[in-house]
């Protein structure tokens, strides 16, 4: 965590953070560790309405948005979020705005305060007004709005790319989480309206905090606790790959379904967390750092295997937003590459009547039905196993789509079996 002084002025430490985001791929959810809740409102808010933030800014720029400086670049959308989307009196965020360039980019201070008083004056986009683009009124690439269209529907996608505008719930785990003492200490839980044993933190979110940080909670998806369920039991050997930070494998240890678990990621680092994070229910699983294209097991050696495998992540833009203008659609080719590779070595890991839970936090169908064609093993329709109330799509090759929403992020999973 940063001190304190580091943090004591927000806008500032925003409009650095936003730059190195932009400029150096740096990952906003690391940056802002320790970071006090007006610089993060300021972060991951201009993160999510980017495209809608430049839109307006480009109509009072006479050169390209793209042309200036990625420090300018930030300060021009922080000042503008703050005056359009957080209700900052117009004069206190200009005034902000330039005192923040003359630190980050002081020849531009001039150029800041002129393009803010006049963009400060323009009207937000109606999310309901279908003569706007749906990506300039919900601030994601034409290109991924178009590809949810045609795979969700109208109504399904709007609503999806709406649900990723809002911040993400904070949720627990509640068989890996001491519960009646955050009850104690504050903490309102409130359960899951479809997804048991999940619990979301309504009030008291510093002390659910404070009980992460201590070890005493786990926090989790509710989408991602109802995928790992979707693994059937297996007495004998359940490995999951590419398993950290081990959510899904405390899911299976803390349900007692798959007494022998292996959780195995090859990053040693990662592995360490997870091991850690495993230690919250006895008895842990076995930890071990392996490539999951290359795992250190006998071939038909395994009763079940999980796969989550590592993707481009649409399903998670509410949490990740900078994922957005990072990726393009040329990049899922060779992301399924690697996907396709993992998945040849978890079937080879199956047993006879041995279950393979292949799951991505990705929508896209590169990386999930793709992968999967041609793959020698049976599919078994996943849609209905999944919780009554949860929004899904199910799909020609058997697995399901779980679009990002109000109550969870965004899945592909796929469940299939080796013939007896």
């Amino acid at each position: 965590m940063r001190p304190e002084s580091v943090s004591a002025d927000p806008r500032l430490q925003a409009a650095t953070a936003l730059a190195r985001v932009e400029a150096h791929g740096a990952h906003a959810a690391r940056l802002l560790g320790g970071a006090v809740p007006a610089e993060r409102e300021l972060v991951l808010g201009v993160l999510r309405w980017q495209l809608t933030l430049d839109h307006l800014l480009a109509r009072h720029l006479r050169r390209p948005l793209g042309d200036h400086d990625p420090a300018v670049r930030a300060v021009l959308r922080v000042g503008l979020y703050e005056a359009l989307r957080m209700r900052t009196p117009v004069p206190v965020a200009v005034a902000e705005a330039v005192r923040v360039a003359k630190r980050l980019a002081p020849r531009a201070a001039g150029l800041v305060n002129a393009v803010l008083r006049r963009a400060s004056g323009e009207r937000w986009p109606d999310p309901a007004d279908s003569g706007t683009p749906a990506g300039i009124r919900f601030s994601h690439p034409e290109w991924l709005v178009e590809r949810w269209r045609r795979l969700l529907g109208d109504e399904a996608a709007l609503a999806a790319l709406a649900s990723d505008q809002e911040p993400a719930g904070l949720y627990l785990l509640s068989a890996a989480s001491h519960c009646d003492d955050l009850t104690a200490a504050g903490c309102r839980l409130q359960p899951h309206p479809f997804v048991a044993g999940v619990v979301a933190v309504t009030a008291g979110t510093e002390a659910a905090v404070a009980a992460l940080q201590a070890g005493r909670a786990y926090a989790i998806d509710p989408t991602a606790v109802a995928v790992a369920r979707l693994l059937p039991p297996a007495a004998g050997l359940t490995v999951d790959l590419a398993a950290a930070p081990g959510g899904k494998s405390l899911v299976l240890a803390c349900e007692r379904r798959h007494p022998r678990l292996l959780s195995a990621d090859r990053n040693l680092g990662r592995t360490v967390m997870m091991r850690r994070n495993l230690a919250a229910v006895a008895p842990a699983p076995a930890v071990a750092a392996a490539d999951a294209t290359a795992p250190p097991l006998r071939p038909g050696s395994c009763a079940a295997v999980l796969v989550d495998a590592p993707c481009s992540g649409t399903g998670t833009l509410r949490r990740h937003p900078e994922i957005r203008w990072r990726l393009r659609e040329s990049d899922l080719g060779g992301l399924a590459a690697a996907q396709r590779r993992i998945v040849e070595s978890a079937a080879a890991l199956l047993a006879p009547g041995g279950f393979l839970l292949y799951a991505t936090c990705s929508l896209e169908p590169e990386e999930n039905a793709g992968v999967l064609d041609g793959v020698a093993l049976e599919a078994v329709p996943t849609g209905p196993l999944l919780p009554a109330g949860l929004p899904r799509r199910d799909l020609p090759s058997g697995g399901a789509v779980i679009p990002p929403g109000a109550l969870g992020d965004g899945f592909t999973v796929h469940l299939l079996r080796r013939p007896a």
